[in-house]
């Protein structure tokens, strides 16, 4: 019984499901490691300082028609999927904090959290640096899945932000986060955001898919 199921792990395990398109041309001729694993990649190829100064980010596009196009936005919305991140890594740990707490000092605090965190960060998000960049060209087929014969364009960008900034954006969310509540519940806050940039800055994950 053990046997069998150990082979029916590793025959769901090998299963790949096949894509709606080829690629026909592409930057480099090899996928870089850092889209595909970013863990992986700082690990083999950033020096330890640089991970240790630095925060590293990964953002893709979906396919575009123009490939200047597709790496603009890639480009350009790098700061907002970074602040996105931030805020909804916040916004799970205060919502945890908050749950059950019916007064009226932190349902302020929590609709302030649901509507109005990622503005806050997004704001604070600075310093941000491209460091690589990847695009390939993909051509979507019908007879393979897609909705129609296509070619379109993805770009992937990795960003790095110094761990600096990232604290200074931590606190002065901490300062919003405060003016939201009364004087006795800011040593919560605090506390909770002290835990936080800790756990943030020693996680590295990579940033979803846009």
């Amino acid at each position: 019984m053990k046997l069998l199921i150990l082979l029916l792990i590793a025959t769901g395990c090998s299963r790949s499901l096949e894509k709606d398109y080829k690629v026909v041309d592409a930057s480099h001729q090899e996928i870089p490691e850092w889209v595909e694993d970013l863990e992986e990649y700082l690990d083999d190829e950033v020096d330890e300082d640089d991970l240790k100064d630095n925060r590293f980010y990964s953002y893709s596009t979906v396919a575009k028609n123009d490939r200047d196009i597709a790496c603009k936005i890639a480009n350009a919305n790098a700061s907002s999927a970074i602040a996105s991140e931030i805020s909804t890594f916040i916004e799970e740990k205060f919502k945890q904090e908050l749950d059950g707490d019916a007064s009226s000092s932190s349902k302020k605090l929590t609709e302030f959290v649901v509507n109005d965190l990622k503005k806050v960060v997004s704001a604070d998000i600075v310093g941000a640096q491209k460091y690589r960049e990847y695009w390939e060209k993909r051509r979507f087929m019908q007879d393979k899945g897609a909705t129609k014969n296509w070619d379109g364009f993805v770009c992937t960008v990795l960003f790095k932000i110094p761990k600096s900034h990232l604290k200074k954006a931590f606190k002065r969310t901490e300062e919003k986060l405060k003016e939201q509540t009364i004087a006795s519940n800011h040593s919560k806050v605090e506390k909770v955001m002290v835990e936080l940039l800790e756990k943030y800055m020693s996680d590295q994950k990579e940033s979803k898919k846009n």
